[in-house]
């Protein structure tokens, strides 16, 4: 193994580090500290589901964390058997790709619907797959190959060593031994770093902003003349609603910023804002990145409906209590149609299930409604586009103190002539 590639591992646990910010702010926002459940990764999907049982997942947790230390290997080797195998399976493809130098990453199934030519106002010339993300929409038609085509047997093995050091690092570091569960990633992120080192690249363009992939692909365009192109896919910031009269910043600090982004697309002057203070390098920025403005948009669908008037909630675990509160308070008084739309990539939880709301189900399906009830999401800018308003709430918003946001949907309904039931 070359001293190139054990630089990897550096690369990696600088990603890690953004993860760990992230799942911080998470954590902050839930009003739970991480050491009350062993600090887990990916807590969205995780406090909505054991909220009630803390205690003894936590201890779970810990008994896992302790098998984890001796037992991540397995899961890598289990990781290289899966991967290999695809490999070959998708191996017909090696001879079928063509060395464009410029390549879109699907690292998730979203980005297929961001990196669109309507955005970008170019159809990028080759996307990459990963098979933990297939493409949606037209992006099946356009010229494209699987990341794992690009591997030999070395390469696996080669992943794999990189993933049992990366993890032992992460659990001895003080930084991170706490965190020490994030290195579930680490197998899939070498293969992918491995594979992409292969490659005589120009142009990569990406729709994460700052995760483990995002830099991974600021570190790949780093060692060549390569440029990075980085289009927004959701909401940047403003989960709270308290700072709305000062400069628009992410809610966490992160460990490590993007170095290589020459081009960005972005919703509004407020994204571009936080892009340059909080994601960005000063190093960056002063080489100069061009900025492009776009409005993101969704396709509208008309459900039937009992009810003249119908109301979205936009879903996500920390506010899960404070959405079924303000439901509970509505159907009692209004005839309305309620819908839920749960966080695409967190899920929801038994209670939610529980209400007899009507939950929307899959990422491109969107209803009809006269009004979003939401934290500042991506959905809210959306629903925007196709004159559609919304009432505000922080992603961490207290059901108990959530009186004046109640009667602010109320008002919003007197007002559409809601005919009430009480």
């Amino acid at each position: 193994m070359t001293d190139q590639r054990l630089k990897f591992i550096v690369d990696y646990i600088w990603a890690t580090e953004n993860e760990i910010a992230i799942d911080n702010s998470v954590y902050t926002l839930s009003g739970v500290s991480p050491v009350e459940i062993n600090y887990v990764p990916r807590p969205s999907k995780i406090l909505g589901k054991f909220s009630q049982n803390r205690k003894f997942f936590k201890m779970c947790v810990g008994v896992f964390k302790s098998l984890w230390n001796i037992g991540a290997p397995v899961y890598f080797l289990y990781e290289v058997i899966i991967f290999y195998r695809h490999s070959l399976r998708c191996s017909g493809n090696r001879d079928a790709k063509v060395d464009t130098g410029e390549y879109a990453l699907a690292f998730s199934s979203r980005a297929g619907d961001i990196l669109h030519p309507s955005i970008l106002g170019f159809e990028p010339k080759c996307w990459i797959t990963f098979p933990w993300a297939p493409l949606s929409g037209h992006t099946r038609k356009v010229q494209h190959f699987d990341i794992f085509s690009l591997l030999q047997k070395r390469d696996f093995f080669d992943a794999f060593k990189l993933a049992v050091m990366a993890s032992r690092k992460l659990a001895s570091r003080q930084r991170t031994k706490h965190w020490t569960l994030q290195s579930y990633t680490a197998f899939r992120w070498f293969a992918v770093r491995i594979a992409l080192e292969k490659l005589d690249i120009n142009r990569l363009l990406i729709a994460e902003h700052y995760d483990r992939w995002a830099v991974l692909a600021d570190r790949v365009v780093s060692k060549t003349n390569a440029s990075l192109v980085l289009t927004q896919h959701g909401a940047l910031s403003g989960l709270t609603l308290s700072d709305q009269t000062l400069q628009a910043r992410l809610p966490f600090t992160l460990a490590h910023r993007l170095s290589n982004v020459a081009q960005l697309f972005v919703y509004d002057e407020s994204s571009r804002a936080v892009f340059e203070s909080d994601v960005l390098s000063s190093a960056c920025i002063a080489k100069g990145v061009v900025v492009n403005f776009f409005q993101p948009m969704i396709e509208l669908t008309q459900l039937p409906s009992e009810h003249a008037v119908r109301i979205l909630f936009v879903g996500h675990p920390i506010c899960e209590a404070l959405h079924i509160f303000l439901y509970k308070q509505l159907s009692r008084e209004y005839n309305v149609s309620f819908y839920y739309k749960p966080h695409p990539t967190a899920g929801l939880s038994d209670s939610v299930k529980q209400q007899s709301w009507h939950i929307i189900e899959g990422r491109s399906y969107f209803p009809v409604v006269e009004f979003l009830i939401s934290y500042p999401s991506t959905l809210v800018n959306e629903y925007a586009a196709s004159g559609i308003s919304a009432v505000l709430h922080s992603l961490d918003q207290d059901k108990d103190f959530s009186s004046g946001l109640l009667e602010s949907v109320k008002s919003k309904l007197d007002t559409l002539a809601c005919k009430k039931l009480v």
